[in-house]
């Protein structure tokens, strides 16, 4: 599977910490959260990450890496170039 480096980059975050809310995703990355969203409904559409609305406060939306995003740090994928 052949990603984007903003995509490797915010998978990178989430290896590291799976399960944070956009805000902690955009500020890990200094990104703005109208830049970090279409990106995430990107890789949420090829199954990446999903994002959810907390449960404890109904305006943050969590995100978490799917079976097929864990899988992809395994495996020794070529860094993006762009």
């Amino acid at each position: 599977m052949r990603i984007t480096y903003p995509q490797y980059l915010v998978l990178l975050v989430l290896w590291e910490n799976d399960e944070l809310s956009i805000n902690q995703v955009t500020e890990k990355l200094l990104l703005n959260t109208n830049t970090l969203s279409p990106l995430l409904k990107r890789m949420e559409k090829i199954e990446l990450l999903q994002r959810n609305r907390s449960s404890e406060d109904e305006r943050s939306v969590i995100v978490e890496l799917t079976k097929k995003g864990r899988i992809l740090k395994g495996q020794p994928e070529p860094i993006p170039e762009n």
